[in-house]
């Protein structure tokens, strides 16, 4: 609860110090993770975040800076296999990724009003990996560099702007399989405040 109070108190602190050029965006994030996470996490994550802060340096092209939490969960009944035997119970599984990044975007015209844009975040992750057996814990927290290309649409309805896209997260070094191939991928919906010429 406390952690979503900051994170309000960080987005309501942004509009209001908002400037000619700056746009903030608050999103919805559900995420399905990718083959290479599925011995750790096998369902989709419907806990997600974003918030956006973005400078646009021309009416096309903006930089800035993205944080946001993703969190996977997944109960499995599946045995364990060892050496001499295996293990049976319930194993609860827990991915909780805080991506810190640094953005840009390149924002395309359109005659309706839609802006359809690219953009490339790159930074750290904080990934939490938990996973439980009955009394058997196995833990770790890291920070892991990562990237995530992205491509979406600004949709005008009323005076507000909707926020569409989807994103390819990419998270290295990690202990889940082949340490390169870590990622899931999100689908966000979220509200944008702007303060830009696009004329």
């Amino acid at each position: 609860m406390k952690a979503i109070k900051i994170v309000l108190l960080i987005f309501l602190f942004t509009i209001s110090v908002q400037s000619k050029g700056w746009m903030t965006t608050l999103n919805y994030n559900v995420a399905i993770p990718g083959q290479q996470m599925k011995p750790l996490v096998n369902n989709p994550s419907l806990l997600g975040f974003s918030l956006d802060a973005r400078k646009f340096v021309s009416p096309q092209f903006a930089i800035g800076a993205s944080l946001g939490n993703q969190v996977f969960y997944w109960k499995s009944g599946e045995h364990v296999s060892l050496e001499n035997g295996f293990l049976g119970g319930n194993q609860y599984h827990i991915l909780n990724t805080l991506p810190v990044m640094l953005t840009s975007q390149y924002y395309f015209k359109m005659p309706n009003g839609f802006r359809p844009y690219v953009g490339l975040h790159f930074g750290g992750y904080y990934a939490w990996q938990r996973s439980e057996m009955g009394i058997v814990v196995m833990e770790d927290r890291k920070w892991h560099w990562g990237m995530a290309p992205e491509a979406g649409v600004l949709v005008p309805i009323g005076g507000s702007l909707i926020n569409f896209g989807t994103k390819f997260s990419y998270i290295g070094n990690t202990n889940l399989g082949d340490p390169q191939k870590q990622l899931f991928v999100s689908f966000y919906v979220g509200l944008s405040f702007v303060d830009v010429s696009w004329r």
